[in-house]
């Protein structure tokens, strides 16, 4: 029996404002069925002998040593700018007020 239907994946396409085709819906509706079939199995899975905190207590990492150098000034960074203002880039509006 499926775990989710098309019409929930029509939901979702919706939600995620998406179009997709009849083709697309069902194949989209048959790989969610398949990740939702794999993660049952997983869920299946005994952990009860498992402490999930060991390996994280007991790792070492092997860090990069934190080393200040020099940086370019806020100047040198908005010199080539095509266009600049107080100091900041000025690009395109790419989302309006308002929304949808």
């Amino acid at each position: 029996m499926p775990k989710i239907s098309i019409e929930e994946v029509k939901k979702l396409a919706k939600l995620s404002r998406l179009e997709f085709s009849d083709d697309e819906l069902f194949k989209f509706t048959s790989d969610f069925d398949n990740i939702l079939a794999y993660v049952d199995l997983i869920n299946k899975v005994d952990t009860k002998n498992v402490d999930l905190k060991e390996k994280a207590i007991d790792a070492e990492y092997d860090l990069r040593k934190d080393v200040i150098i020099k940086s370019l000034s806020q100047d040198e960074i908005i010199a080539n700018a095509p266009l600049s203002e107080d100091g900041a880039f000025v690009v395109p509006t790419t989302v309006e007020e308002g929304g949808q």
